[in-house]
């Protein structure tokens, strides 16, 4: 039984006006309900206590956990290239990637969607995850990208050129029992010789890997750059398009073409943007003004949510200088470029993106019958969300996440 603390469910404009009782059976919320008359918010700094079968959170506010939907768990942050990250001993990055999954539950994200690695290794930590046997945030995991033999992140093992080649990089995936396929529809930052602007699959190709995904029951996720490959990957039945970012010689958000977010309004297409901590340090140029990229990313952003295009929340972590624990510090800048209120931006990391992922009947909300994956912050998340820099608490599918001294602040 948790005690004491104001809820904000995921959907709903502002936390419950009195404290409630939320009840924790076999991982699942099995009820929640008010615990008094509504009295006036009071924060206290005194401690979380825990009693056997209770948890006293008065004066905290709980939430849903919070959801990336785009990591690389096997990647090292600290690593600027392919060559140096595939040079990492197996060992060294299984106990590696157990190590940031953990410090992403500490940080209250409870669910990661794992867009890509070589050897499916994150599919091995989901597993035991999953079992109990690790702590981890509940992850969704695409093994090998599908690529072109050149093409971004072909060092990953999916490269693969002809549609019988195609056909047997999407089955590799699904032996080994993955959630989403993922493919490379353009080229990429990460990969030296790719082109972001260059569309690797056509709009038939694309299509055809849908299809192979659909009928195993899966969705596919598409790394999108250039405006040609994000029209394809919308024509051609891509759930979420990954970056979306209009990419052009001039840079990121330079080719933007409203023709495209009407393709992606049509299919029904959701954007995953993959905006993160280092984003926050774009936002302004040397001379103290909003900087190019700003203006041209938060246009991109403006345009899609005024046309319908549901925007996730994403940080990519794994790639150079994004940590893997750091979500929220993203979330802040996500604000910042997408123009959410509080609310909106908090819809973007729970509900929404829950329902994007196809996993809203069991996480994203605070409800009777979801998996119990929780956090408890210090302030009001709908009247100031940089209280998510420091949750107090995490609970993830009914399990009390244990801190360990070693782990490194969220904010740091």
């Amino acid at each position: 039984m948790i005690r004491g603390a104001r809820i904000w469910d995921g959907v709903s404009a502002g936390v419950s006006p009195t404290p409630c009782r939320i009840v924790v059976e076999g991982g699942r919320i099995t009820a929640l309900e008010p615990e008094g008359p509504a009295t006036a918010i009071t924060v206290t700094e005194k401690p979380v206590t825990e009693r056997p079968g209770e948890i006293d959170l008065a004066g905290r506010f709980v939430m849903p956990g919070l959801i990336d939907a785009h990591v690389h768990l096997g990647l090292d942050p600290e690593i600027k290239t392919p060559a140096e990250q595939l040079a990492v001993p197996a060992s060294k990055r299984r106990s590696a990637m157990a190590a940031r999954a953990r410090g992403m539950v500490e940080a209250g994200i409870t669910t990661a969607r794992d867009l890509g690695g070589g050897d499916f290794m994150e599919l091995e930590l989901r597993d035991r995850i999953a079992a109990g046997q690790a702590m981890g945030p509940r992850m969704l995991c695409a093994g090998q990208p599908l690529t072109r033999p050149d093409g971004h992140c072909h060092f990953w093992g999916g490269g693969a050129d002809t549609a019988e080649a195609q056909r047997a990089v999407v089955d590799r995936q699904l032996a080994h029992g993955v959630d989403w396929i993922k493919v490379m529809a353009t080229g990429g930052v990460f990969t030296p010789g790719s082109d972001v602007r260059s569309a690797q699959f056509d709009e038939a190709e694309l299509a055809a890997v849908c299809h192979q995904a659909h009928a195993a029951g899966l969705s596919v996720a598409a790394h999108c750059h250039g405006t040609a490959g994000i029209r394809n990957a919308a024509r051609g039945g891509v759930r979420t398009i990954e970056h979306c970012s209009f990419a052009a010689k001039t840079g990121f958000g330079a080719d933007f073409d409203m023709n495209a977010v009407d393709d992606l309004v049509q299919h029904e297409a959701i954007v995953s943007p993959t905006v993160n901590l280092g984003w926050g340090r774009r936002l302004t140029n040397e001379q103290g003004r909003p900087s190019v990229f700003f203006e041209r990313m938060s246009e991109v952003m403006h345009q899609l949510r005024a046309a319908g295009v549901p925007l996730i929340a994403s940080s990519d972590a794994g790639i150079p200088g994004v940590a893997h624990h750091r979500l929220a510090e993203g979330l802040l800048a996500f604000q910042r470029f997408a123009g959410f209120s509080n609310v909106e931006l908090l819809r973007t990391a729970t509900s929404e993106s829950a329902g994007g992922l196809g996993i809203e009947d069991r996480t994203g909300r605070v409800a009777v019958g979801l998996e119990a994956d929780l956090i408890a912050v210090a302030r009001d998340p709908t009247l100031d969300p940089t209280t998510l820099l420091a949750p107090v608490w995490v609970m993830a599918r009914g399990r009390v996440v244990e801190r360990t001294p070693e782990t490194s602040s969220p904010a740091t």
